[in-house]
């Protein structure tokens, strides 16, 4: 992968999370990027098990301390894993000794083209000095903004109402059924 140097906030608009998000699985410990001057600085290697930290997490819904050691195992093996390139990488674990281990496949080799295409998001989402925004910012602002849109090319509005709301209902939260079984 392409070496980039990317702040929490570029970060996560390349894997596509809320910066809060990520900025909770670094204080947990779970993704470790470099700091430089008091500010975190992501590397593509960190983007990559960020990106897994986050897959697992959505998959297993697990505490932090859990995906802090998976993570670890993770990257305990990340050099031999970049040598053979798979396309998946299989975890197992078991969460107590009276369990069945569980076994979860993360799509590594996908989730490494994911982020390299979505290094381009990071551009838009430029680091700004905090305090006064400097003058032209909007002129600027609007620059990007035409930009973005001229890659989206011509989109009627009702193509935006029909994703707006697609992507609404989409939030919602699933439905869980318990059932006994005997």
């Amino acid at each position: 992968m392409q070496s980039a140097t990317l702040k929490l906030k570029q970060a996560s608009a390349v894997l596509k999370v809320q910066p809060k998000e990520l900025q909770n699985l670094v204080q947990f410990g779970v993704v470790k990027p470099r700091r430089a001057e008091g500010t975190y600085v992501f590397d593509s290697n960190t983007l990559l098990t960020a990106k897994v930290a986050f897959c697992l997490k959505e998959s297993l819904g697990t505490r932090a301390n859990v995906l802090t050691k998976l993570i670890e195992a993770f990257q305990a093996s990340e050099d031999r894993l970049k040598a053979r390139k798979p396309k998946y990488v299989v975890f197992t674990c078991r969460f107590s000794p009276t369990e069945e281990p569980i076994k979860l496949g993360v799509p590594l080799r996908s989730l490494e083209q994911q982020i390299k295409q979505d290094m381009g998001r990071a551009d838009v989402y430029r680091d700004l000095p905090r305090g006064r925004k400097r003058p032209g910012w909007q002129q600027e602002f609007l620059g990007v903004l035409s930009e973005a849109a001229k890659d989206m090319g011509e989109i009627s509005k009702d193509e935006i109402l029909k994703t707006v709301r697609s992507s609404r209902q989409n939030r919602r939260s699933p439905e869980i059924t318990v059932a006994a079984e005997e």
